[in-house]
């Protein structure tokens, strides 16, 4: 959270600072190379969570991982070289909403990252919750401090590609010194043919969901132009704030989830997966109503005066951000009961209905909605996919609905009216009066959970272990400690 934050400060001085266009085509540069980034991983992170959290010789797993990432790496450098180069040298076209020098500085930014990965999705197998967020950590630490500078110096875009490239570089060399200072013993990749065979099934999840996740960043560029690119993806990052705590739980529950399944204790998982959903609701459900109720005042105040009609499209995508939340630590069930080809159906059927309602919503011969054309696209696509996800858990582990959620929905509607009255003498114009908005809002929804019984000591408890300062930097020493 505190990285996806540090984002956020970055992303306030750019769009006060610099004008929509820049952001947007830094943005559309980045979606490009992501699209194709997709041959770096090709499920081997997956395989490599599974076989680590299995038990599996760990030297034999960081030697055959770090070979496919490598192998995996160089080919997506090689894909998009050649792509570029025949799409604009052969065939004479050019690349809508950015230049050559953006792109090929985001692939080496794509390149860094691919490689420190082979540390992150290590410390992720083994539960390491200190070591991965730490090396997130120090790229926007970075990345931030020099954003800011470009930002109130009124540079361009290749300045703020710059930043990024710097952060990127500061993640892989803090990465590979956590994970080389333990002396791994590097062997030859004998587990090629096991990381494969789990692999395999998610290879099309893999390329289809970043093709998804930059698609609709793509088409807005292609069809309209990097000023629409920035007005969705400024809100974007805000809402990626947002959406941490269930990235935050659906990281560490998905190796946990694989040990539980291998023990046989279905029984657990299905417990933990209505915990989980149920807390992330807690907390997200309150702050989902403010945007809804109030989309223009939010963007304003957090993304400035450039950006008000982001409001346009940041309710819509606010819902689909709690969809997610909500059935992320879900989707993880499933691969970690060694089903990804189910997954990867999923993941095939979004994917298709995604894209095609943004052909539908976005261009101007369709219905000409822009960015709030892919944000209603991928509503309904993710809402879809909710269904589907739900219904494949039921039938794998037997996790039925919570219908105990219906309670936070009550709990939900108070906190709407009790912010609907407050808005009737005080008005969201600076932060801090979005701050008391937003804790007037979650004043209303915990004392209706707390009359209904959904909210108790034992909940309070929960929450103020889980943010205890002391424990947590005890557990992080500890860990840097390799204790």
């Amino acid at each position: 959270m505190i990285s996806a934050a540090l984002a956020y400060v970055g992303l306030y001085f750019i769009t006060r600072y610099l004008e929509t266009d820049i952001y947007g085509t830094v943005t559309a540069a980045m979606a490009l190379v992501a699209t194709f980034n997709a041959v770096s991983d090709l499920g081997f992170s997956s395989a490599h969570v599974k076989r680590i959290s299995e038990g599996a010789d760990p030297n034999e797993c960081i030697s055959t991982f770090a070979f496919i990432k490598v192998v995996l790496t160089c080919l997506m450098v090689l894909i998009t070289v050649v792509s570029i180069f025949v799409w604009t040298t052969l065939l004479g076209n050019e690349l809508a909403g950015a230049s050559i020098n953006v792109i090929f500085l985001f692939i080496i930014y794509q390149v860094l990252y691919d490689l420190s990965g082979i540390a992150t999705v290590t410390f992720q197998a083994r539960m390491e919750m200190a070591k991965m967020p730490l090396a997130t950590l120090i790229e926007p630490l970075v990345r931030v401090p020099l954003v800011i500078f470009v930002a109130i110096s009124y540079m361009g875009v290749m300045e703020l590609t710059l930043a990024y490239l710097v952060g990127a570089a500061v993640v892989f060399l803090t990465s590979m010194y956590l994970l080389l200072r333990e002396k791994i013993s590097w062997t030859r990749p004998v587990l090629l043919r096991s990381y494969y065979t789990f692999a395999l099934p998610l290879i099309i999840i893999t390329v289809i969901s970043a093709v998804s996740g930059s698609a609709d960043k793509l088409l807005i560029t292609f069809f309209w132009n990097t000023n629409d690119v920035g007005l969705y993806a400024a809100p974007a990052v805000f809402l990626g704030v947002f959406a941490t705590i269930s990235t935050a739980v659906s990281t560490l529950t998905f190796p946990s989830f694989s040990k539980l399944h291998k023990d046989g204790n279905l029984a657990e998982i299905r417990s933990l997966s209505k915990q989980a959903e149920r807390y992330i609701a807690m907390i997200g459900l309150p702050i989902t109503i403010l945007i809804i109720m109030f989309p223009y005042e939010v963007c304003e105040v957090l993304l400035g005066p450039k950006y008000i009609d982001s409001g346009k499209a940041i309710g819509i995508m606010v819902v689909t951000t709690f969809i997610t939340m909500i059935n992320s630590v879900h989707g993880s069930q499933i691969v970690a009961v060694g089903r990804p080809d189910i997954s990867a159906r999923i993941t095939i059927i979004t994917v298709i209905l995604n894209i095609t309602l943004m052909l539908f919503f976005i261009p101007g011969f369709g219905l000409g909605l822009s960015f709030v054309g892919a944000a209603l696209a991928l509503l309904i696509g993710n809402f879809i996919s909710f269904l589907m996800v739900r219904y494949t858990v039921y039938r794998l582990t037997g996790t039925y609905p919570n219908v105990r959620l219906g309670l936070q929905l009550l709990a939900g509607l108070a906190a709407a009216g009790a912010m609907y009255v407050l808005d009737l003498f005080i008005s969201i114009d600076r932060f801090y009066t979005l701050i008391i908005f937003g804790l007037v809002a979650f004043a209303a929804f915990l004392a209706v959970l707390a009359a209904l019984g959904e909210f108790t000591r034992k909940d309070v408890d929960y929450f103020l272990d889980l943010i205890n300062i002391r424990k947590m930097f005890s557990y992080i020493g500890g860990e840097l400690k390799g204790k």
